[in-house]
């Protein structure tokens, strides 16, 4: 989701396409598939080593990755870092963004990616490089010369080369804003790149460049007698082509490395915060539910009703339902790529602590037909909710100034638990600068909740646990878990950010 009501901010530095942050003749999502390819380009297919694995971060002193293209790119993933999304997994993530932005193909995702913590061998192609030098790269990763073709023809749809990177490619003055595009329509992904360079038409500048040494795409190009770009030159070829050539490109991985199946877009999704205790005892549940409405889901967003029915902590459906309304702010609409469209629908009821919550199914009604249907998470029972340990994050805090930061995380554990011989576990993700690396190292740091004398409510025991963060990097992610062998599983609340957190504590 790219705007509206709300949106995830992931894609905001390539919306629109020809987005450059500000910066003089950059193009961020041209930049975005021009780094995974230089990560990706070194794999060894023969021994499964290097791909797309952010050794790249420690490669950006070589000739091969010139330019601040690469430093640009990891720079906007800074926030969406966490121990559950590595650096090359959103670099893979980049490419399918900068696609859709671009009005490109829509990439397949697959997750699971390991980044490397050093170096990897030396390997990107060269303007310079003879085509046989080239032919060898791209076989030693595992593409043959049509597979060559296609992906430097799709990569090179979308941007232009720099002048302060390349002056003897690009005429005229050397300067940030002296760029030379390689076709007609650099921020729409299409097959204008193709189809100037068939028509003899191109100002491509590693076509038609005045030192034939630096014009590898013409040399890549008409390698197999442009009988690939020929077959390029038709747009839906173009487009399904470079779907596949992209897929591949961010799925090359270490032989290592197990990737999950393709994600897809949840239709109905629900985003539950966190139970909280109130200051009168009672228990805050509260969230929103996302409805993916277009002809696909052949859902309306403006003719639907949504509740939720939900189960307390013995099993009970007495409770009632709780009714989610339609969001006011930006219509309660959120846009998406793709040509999708969601509604939001807000819910929040105060809830007897001592009864709690187990799970909810989701009600999705049409007030003109009648039709209505449950949701019940994949026919696996409801969307479960943890009532038993509660992350109190108004009472919460970080505090401090200098060169540390104090963080100070309160909880709420039904006394039952609190007597167990497991305790609660706080996992903390420091941000470890690197020498050279502009991204920083996860180090997780595992503390213990300790009770806090005399405080209790509602039957919770109140616990708290205290960590020292480094002020660069104070806005991180943390868990909270803890075994619970009474009931054979595991409590665990996940990816929550000190970056909300008030300055002042309350407990």
């Amino acid at each position: 989701m790219h705007s509206g009501y709300i949106r995830f901010g992931f894609s905001d530095l390539v919306t629109p396409c020809s987005h450059g942050s500000g910066m003089p003749g950059v193009q961020n999502s041209a930049e975005w598939i021009r780094s995974a390819f230089h990560d990706m380009s070194t794999f060894d297919a023969a021994t499964g080593t290097g791909g797309l694995d952010a050794s790249l971060m420690f490669e950006l002193e070589r000739p091969e990755n010139i330019g601040s293209a690469f430093n640009n790119t990891f720079a906007a993933m800074w926030d969406f870092l966490t121990p559950r999304s590595s650096v090359s997994d959103l670099l893979a993530l980049s490419v399918v963004a900068a696609a859709a932005a671009c009005d490109g193909p829509k990439i397949p995702f697959r997750a699971g990616r390991i980044d490397a913590t050093e170096a990897g061998p030396a390997g990107v192609p060269k303007p310079e490089d003879d085509l046989e030098s080239t032919r060898q790269t791209f076989k030693r990763a595992g593409f043959n010369d049509e597979d060559m073709i296609t992906m430097v023809a799709c990569g090179h749809s979308l941007g232009n080369i720099h002048s302060v990177d390349f002056p003897e490619m690009v005429a005229g003055e050397t300067s940030e804003e002296n760029i030379a595009h390689f076709d007609t329509s650099p921020t729409n992904f299409d097959n204008a790149v193709v189809t100037e360079y068939l028509e003899n038409e191109t100002a491509n500048p590693l076509v038609v460049g005045v030192n034939d040494t630096m014009n590898s795409d013409k040399r890549i190009f008409g390698s197999d007698g442009n009988a690939t770009m020929s077959s390029l030159s038709d747009p839906v070829t173009f487009k399904s082509k470079c779907t596949r050539i992209f897929e591949r490109m961010i799925d090359t991985v270490p032989a290592s490395v197990t990737l999950t199946e393709p994600l897809d877009i949840v239709d109905v999704k629900p985003y539950v915060d966190p139970p909280r205790l109130q200051s009168d005892g009672s228990l805050l549940f509260e969230g929103r539910i996302r409805v993916r409405n277009n002809a696909e889901t052949g859902i309306n967003g403006d003719d639907l009703e949504v509740s939720l029915d939900y189960l307390d902590r013995q099993g009970s459906r007495d409770a009632g339902m709780i009714v989610a309304s339609r969001a006011r702010s930006r219509g309660g609409q959120s846009y998406g790529f793709w040509g999708n469209t969601f509604t939001w629908f807000e819910f929040s009821r105060s809830i007897n602590a001592s009864t709690g919550i187990s799970n909810f199914n989701i009600l999705l009604k049409t007030p003109s037909t009648g039709t209505a249907f449950i949701l019940d998470n994949s026919n696996t029972g409801g969307y479960p909710v943890d009532s038993d340990l509660l992350y109190q994050q108004t009472d919460s805090c970080v505090t401090g100034t200098g060169t540390t930061r104090d963080l100070s995380l309160v909880i709420a554990l039904r006394k039952e638990l609190a007597g167990g011989s497991t305790q609660p576990l706080l996992h903390l993700a420091h941000r470890v600068a690197r020498p050279g690396v502009l991204l920083p190292r996860l180090e997780v740091e595992s503390v213990p909740f300790l009770p806090v004398p005399g405080l209790e409510k509602s039957g919770f025991q109140y616990f708290r646990a205290n960590a020292t963060l480094d002020a660069s990097g104070w806005s991180t992610t943390f868990d909270i878990t803890m075994e619970d062998s009474s009931a054979g599983g595991k409590h665990e609340l996940g990816l929550l950010k000190t970056s909300v957190l008030s300055g002042t504590c309350t407990v």
